[in-house]
């Protein structure tokens, strides 16, 4: 396995310690967004998306991130149709139906008909989907701990502290689209 280069991550480690007085407000300064700050975001998080990419990929007990997301979605939130996930996936139905078909023939998830209307088909994660997505999830989090454990004390603090920042950037990316998803979804 490689070693992360510390060359690698010092720029969101830089970037995150920064105390918010060391640069100007992404959304109000006189020129307009911080475009720095911008553009070494978003550089970091593609490079650290494209690492965890590779690490899937290289461990043949990780699943391909399309069909750990459907599985994901069905531990969350329970059964749903095939139309529901594709929804929240914002993908088309044939998409769903190609993933589906995959996981159900790796016994990851069952179809069974839905308890109000026996015309239609519901899809459920079974026990061996529920081992594969903890398992998945397991083998990024140990990429991440070997990761996090060359870092320093004060870089761990950093990420550490922008951990919720992150996640709120995300959300806010993330929600809306989700929201509108889940409203189809129901329908």
């Amino acid at each position: 396995m490689p070693i992360l280069q510390e060359a690698s991550v010092l720029p969101l480690i830089t970037l995150l310690s920064m105390r918010s007085t060391e640069r100007l407000p992404v959304a109000e300064s006189a020129d307009g967004p911080d475009m720095e700050l911008i553009n070494e975001l978003r550089r970091a998080i593609t490079r650290l998306a494209r690492a965890q990419r590779a690490e899937r990929q290289r461990d043949m007990r990780a699943l391909p991130l399309s069909l750990l997301s459907v599985l994901s979605i069905l531990e969350r939130l329970g059964p749903m149709t095939a139309s529901q996930i594709a929804a929240l996936e914002g993908v088309r139905k044939p998409s769903i139906t190609r993933a589906l078909a995959d996981l159900e023939a790796q016994g990851l998830v069952k179809r069974g008909v839905l308890p109000t209307d026996a015309r239609r088909m519901v899809i459920q994660i079974t026990p061996r989907g529920i081992k594969s997505v903890r398992e998945s999830r397991g083998i990024l989090n140990e990429w991440y701990a070997e990761r996090l454990s060359q870092l320093s004390a004060e870089d761990i603090a950093a990420i550490n502290r922008a951990v919720g920042a992150l996640s709120r950037l995300a959300d806010h990316a993330v929600l809306p689209v989700t929201n509108k998803a889940r409203a189809r979804a129901i329908e």
